[in-house]
């Protein structure tokens, strides 16, 4: 009998144990699930030297983050066997930054990380406790607030567990470790308080924002052909996750308009998406604007 780990389901709460998103390990992860790797954890360890042990490690931590991130598609057998498969988004990144070092491809990651799963109310994130802090917390926490304003949101969320006073430290952590979301400064700390930061609006990561719509668009609204703007973002909480404006939103979507990923009717008030490629298309193009 095979699990197959859905990306319509969230991941487990506590899902990174006490493991922050090692990027060299991740890296490590794609690489052997690039040569078609599957084996029980211990085998996975010994091949890509992730630690693991018999009831904790990094490597299952790992394989989940990477679920999360959108880089694979997994499954487990009852024999504790991973099945591991590069998702399309895995297969571009591994080809064109396997070390996971460019700032687009972490944002990208984060962006992931922080997304929505499904559109049941309420709404959960893929891995809820990033969801809740930069996608939810938006306007529960503001831009400007502390780890106990954090830990008190999830608390709300989760009820009074035990693992959450570690998993929100473990998810702060993340963003001021280099080897983890550093690179991606979307979360500052200064004077005791925790400040988010806006999504870098540079041309050359507008294709990565692009992917980011098509992929979420193949998640929560596979059977819609057109989708008006705004509903993609109050859905999707899009401007809460870059912290955009209209102008940011205008010149993205003339962005998109222009480089043929979409077409938009304004004539309805809000602009109305329809998508001119597929996702894999546009994904093939994701590091085009980088040097």
């Amino acid at each position: 009998m095979t699990n197959t780990i859905s990306i319509k389901k969230s991941l487990p709460l506590t899902f990174p144990q006490t493991f922050l998103p090692d990027r060299d390990l991740l890296a490590r992860l794609l690489k052997f699930t690039a040569q078609g790797g599957s084996g029980i954890k211990e085998d996975i360890s010994q091949t890509t030297g992730i630690p693991t042990g018999a009831s904790t490690g990094k490597v299952e931590p790992m394989i989940r983050y990477a679920l999360g991130m959108g880089l694979i598609d997994a499954n487990k057998t009852t024999g504790g066997i991973w099945q591991l498969n590069l998702s399309p988004l895995g297969r571009v990144v591994f080809q064109h930054d396997a070390a996971l070092s460019e700032p687009l491809t972490l944002w990208l990651l984060h962006l992931l990380l922080c997304r929505r799963c499904g559109l049941a109310s309420p709404a959960t994130g893929i891995a809820d406790a990033w969801f809740a802090l930069f996608a939810e917390g938006a306007i529960r926490l503001g831009k400007r607030f502390t780890l106990a304003d954090y830990l008190a949101f999830l608390q709300e969320r989760h009820g009074d567990k035990a693992s959450l006073k570690a998993l929100s430290s473990l998810v702060v952590r993340s963003y001021s470790e280099p080897r983890a979301f550093a690179g991606t400064g979307a979360l500052q700390e200064e004077s005791g308080y925790l400040i988010r930061q806006i999504a870098p609006f540079k041309t050359d990561f507008l294709p990565a924002y692009t992917a980011y719509l098509y992929l979420l668009w193949d998640e929560l609204f596979a059977d819609r052909t057109q989708l008006a703007f705004d509903e993609f973002a109050e859905q999707t909480r899009f401007l809460a996750l870059t912290g955009w404006g209209e102008s940011q939103i205008a010149v993205w979507l003339d962005w998109m308009v222009n480089h043929g990923r979409a077409q938009l009717d304004r004539h309805t008030g809000s602009p109305v998406l329809l998508c001119l490629q597929t996702t894999e298309q546009v994904l093939a193009k994701l590091y085009d604007g980088l040097i």
